[in-house]
């Protein structure tokens, strides 16, 4: 099966997507792989009102979003908050490492997802370096043993 093993560290996500069956998609494969969706969002103003209520481990965050807020304001909103981000888009901009652990390319999928929040995971929670997947861009910074 796929979808084999639990996650460890990141468990609970906030899926940021405008795309109703990107962002369906998106939350199926995530639970289906033992990940806490807490909710799939629009907007970022959703998005942020949601991280000011609830425990979030990760973002799933694509860039171009309804409503006033954009994505890398989000980005920089859970950054400064502890909150992992995946950056999941057509293109990964230039200042990706900026506001970002990880830059998965669209269209992607549904394994290549997955292994790209257990990439975030090595880098955020085992400060490993992360296997590599196909169409994802790291940002990994090793912290001082």
């Amino acid at each position: 099966m796929l979808f084999a093993s639990r996650p460890s560290c990141i468990k609970r996500l906030l899926v940021i997507e405008d795309d109703p069956l990107v962002a369906f998609d998106n939350e199926r494969t995530l639970k289906h792989s033992g990940y806490d969706v807490v909710a799939s969002v629009d907007s970022g103003e959703a998005a942020v009102a949601l991280m000011a209520v609830e425990q979030l481990d990760a973002l799933v965050l694509d860039l171009g979003l309804a409503g006033d807020m954009t994505g890398r304001e989000v980005a920089r909103l859970a950054r400064d908050r502890g909150i992992a981000v995946l950056l999941v888009t057509g293109q990964c901009p230039e200042d990706a490492a900026d506001i970002a652990l990880a830059c998965l390319n669209k269209p992607h999928s549904a394994s290549a997802l997955v292994a790209a929040l257990k990439a975030l995971e090595a880098m955020s929670c085992k400060n490993e370096a992360p296997r590599k997947v196909s169409g994802l861009t790291t940002y990994w910074r090793p912290e001082a043993a």
